[in-house]
């Protein structure tokens, strides 16, 4: 079984591509965005509260992370995603751990 640590997500998130509608939009960048376009952050995933010391979501791999914050972009009105990274997880079988800051371009 998983640990109290976090979920491990395997297989299809909500379709074969693990992504919910428009979700593909959703741009993923290991750091901030390139060029001058503005935005302003919409909420840290992952890292924000003190549970994320005890409990965040564990993924069977990279692709599946950034699916699942993909989504959560989507969910919460946001264009992008800045800062995502993804770290191996101390646990019983092989899983990362990721997070990433959703972004919301000015108009």
């Amino acid at each position: 079984g998983c640990s109290s640590f976090g979920q491990l997500v395997e297989g299809p998130l909500v379709d074969a591509t693990g992504l919910v509608p428009t979700a593909d939009r959703i741009v993923v960048y290991e750091n901030l965005p390139p060029g001058a376009r503005q935005y302003r952050f919409v909420k840290r995933l992952w890292a924000e509260s003190s549970r994320s010391a005890y409990r965040v979501p564990r993924y069977a791999s990279v692709e599946a992370g950034a699916a699942d914050l993909r989504n959560q972009a989507v969910a919460l009105g946001g264009d992008a995603i800045a800062n995502f990274g993804c770290y191996n997880s101390a646990s019983d079988r092989p899983a990362v751990i990721c997070n990433g800051t959703v972004i919301k371009y000015d108009q």
